[in-house]
């Protein structure tokens, strides 16, 4: 396997493994999980829903088929993160980072792809 789509599918998973254990975290409806959604303003009706909706952007974002909805969807999804913690003035660094891991990781893994979406 060539270098830049090894290093591509470990930066791929780099950002994928947070929104999915934190998925897993909130479908389980583990106490910080419970703590952490009522922090930021949100209703507990929803926790197992942002849980299965982290794992599936996680799953996606990994699948070659499905990456490029993946790499969408968690950008979409972290920028709702960062907005949620912006307005209960917390630091937001881990949710810029992740969705510049996967896009990186995205467009080592999918060269030709990434380079038509850049116009290239």
């Amino acid at each position: 396997m060539e270098k830049a789509v090894m290093i591509g599918w470990v930066l791929s998973t780099l950002g994928a493994v947070p929104l999915f254990l934190g998925g897993v975290i909130n479908f389980l409806k583990l106490p910080m999980a419970v703590k952490n959604t009522e922090h930021v303003g949100f209703p507990l009706t929803v926790v197992r829903t942002f849980g299965l909706t982290k794992v599936s952007i996680a799953i996606l974002s990994l699948v070659p088929a499905t990456a490029l909805i993946g790499v969408i969807l968690a950008t979409g999804w972290m920028g709702g993160a960062i907005a949620a913690h912006v307005r209960v003035k917390e630091r937001y660094f881990i949710q810029i980072i992740i969705p510049i891991a996967i896009w990186v990781g995205f467009g080592l893994r999918h060269q030709t792809e990434m380079h038509s979406l850049l116009g290239f």
